[in-house]
């Protein structure tokens, strides 16, 4: 009854929008809402061979692992090869690392990630094959509408922290048993996402070509709203109108906990048809769930939780950074609105340390203790090095890699500004990643722009240079969204 009552409720606030947006944007946003609401595990299962584009990636390798243990046969392709890939031969799936029209031979669907639109060639060949095709997007959607609590994490930032704390948290809670994605490796089973037992399923919602508009979660998160993905993204307005419908995804009973100090949260609420739950780091009492008291020390904050203006618990965090309280609000409101008890709140967020390539200790190098960090957008870097500063004993040293001409081009003049934490910062050739070549921007060009940087062409050059300036004491951070995790590795 609740799914007639969501999508009642979604229809008639998108009747209301049609007079400000376009027909034809609003007819693809109803196709792809009754297609992820109606499309479910068990109507997979005459399809018992997928194949995947971009198996390699966090979220698909992990959607290919809950697939193939509800017994589906996978394999898939993917460009890059590493520890994933690995994994996923490991446990049967067969990787390839070349594309071949021929390894579709027998499959009954293909699952495809956003780094495969409708242009790219290999999708191109696809189609022409008559295989029915589904987004990472519409598969992960599905997984979702078969949990009573499901909670999705959107945001341009802190969205794998915010998804493994609360998992984390539910993890350790008496009685439960959650499934969980996450974008990097949760520490405590050693994968990107676990299988559960229970009504709870977290997950990461992404923004990027509005693939977070297939799900439909019962809480919607939105940690907050910058611009960013500008290869997509026109500007700050098309972000929020894709964050308003994520959510109002959640319908007219469900929940969008959103954070009270983003001006553009707070804007795209203004159209929220369900329950409004908001959260505070900066102590605004207006805000639902805010923080108090707050103290840094050595780079780790303590704070006071109010709740409706009243004292509700304290938090020691064990995750580093002043952005780390705002992502333990969020998680306070989910577990309070899931039915997790204080105490089980305070034991979880307490113990919960990170995840994988979020601010991940590495080890020494040259006596500097050294981190990695998945950080690639100005205001990510900002906090990352802020954290960074406070538990440094010496000088912050900051190794970059840009991720995307279009990102770096846009958004030149924040990145920098973005570097003001660190003492020295090293940068390497940009990762194009889903771009081709051709953008007027480099790494090199951003090393002219700041004092303190230098530019280095290699790994190796980078690696030898780090010899010659590191102490004991000093802390070295490596930043970035492409293939830097194999100097931080190779370190």
């Amino acid at each position: 009854m609740c799914i007639f009552n969501n999508i009642f409720s979604t229809c008639i606030f998108l009747f209301i929008l049609l007079s400000k947006s376009d027909i034809m944007h609003w007819i693809v946003y109803l196709i792809r809402f009754g297609r992820c609401y109606f499309l479910n595990i068990s109507k997979l299962k005459n399809k018992s061979k997928l194949y995947f584009l971009g198996i390699g990636g966090i979220s698909m390798s992990a959607i290919a692992m809950i697939l193939k243990g509800n017994g589906f046969a996978i394999s898939g392709y993917d460009r890059t090869l590493g520890d994933v890939t690995d994994k996923l031969e490991s446990n049967g799936i067969k990787v390839y690392s070349d594309f071949d029209i021929s390894q579709l031979e027998g499959c009954d669907a293909v699952v495809y990630s956003a780094a495969f639109g409708i242009d790219h060639p290999i999708y191109k060949a696809v189609t022409e094959t008559g295989i029915e095709l589904f987004s990472r997007a519409e598969i992960l959607g599905a997984i979702a509408n078969l949990y009573k609590n499901s909670v999705a994490i959107a945001g341009t930032h802190g969205k794998s922290t915010t998804s493994g704390m609360l998992g984390h948290v539910l993890l350790n809670a008496a009685g439960c048993d959650p499934t969980v994605v996450v974008g990097a490796v949760m520490r405590d089973v050693g994968s990107t996402y676990r299988v559960g037992k229970d009504d709870n399923f977290v997950f990461e919602a992404c923004e990027y070509k509005d693939s977070f508009l297939s799900f439909f979660p019962k809480i919607a998160v939105v940690l907050n709203v910058e611009l960013d993905h500008t290869d997509y993204f026109t500007g700050i307005e098309h972000m929020r109108e894709s964050f308003i419908k994520f959510m109002n995804n959640s319908g007219s009973d469900g929940y969008a906990v959103y954070n009270y100090d983003c001006e553009n949260c707070k804007i795209c609420a203004e159209s929220y048809i369900g329950a409004n739950v908001t959260f505070s780091a900066n102590g605004d009492e207006n805000a639902d769930y805010c923080a108090k008291n707050v103290e840094i020390i050595s780079g780790f904050a303590s704070f006071d939780v109010y709740k409706h203006g009243e004292f509700y618990i304290s938090l020691k965090l064990s995750a580093p950074g002043e952005h780390n309280v705002s992502n333990s609000l969020a998680v306070v409101a989910c577990c309070d609105l899931i039915g997790i008890t204080k105490e089980d709140i305070v034991k979880g967020i307490v113990s919960f340390a990170g995840v994988g390539r979020r601010f991940e200790y590495k080890g020494s190098f040259c006596g500097a203790d050294v981190y990695d960090d998945y950080a690639h957008h100005p205001d990510e870097i900002k906090v990352t090095l802020s954290a960074a500063k406070g538990i440094s004993r010496g000088k912050v040293v900051a190794v970059f890699q840009p991720h995307n001409y279009s990102r770096l081009r846009d958004l030149f003049d924040e990145f920098k500004d973005s570097f003001n934490d660190a003492d020295t910062l090293i940068l390497c050739p940009l990762y194009a990643a889903r771009e081709a070549c051709g953008i007027e921007v480099s790494s090199e060009l951003l090393a002219q722009e700041i004092d303190h940087a230098i530019y280095f062409e290699t790994f190796d050059e980078i690696k030898e240079h780090l010899k010659s300036i590191l102490n004991a004491g000093d802390l070295l951070i490596i930043m970035g969204a492409g293939d830097i995790a194999k100097l931080a590795n190779s370190i």
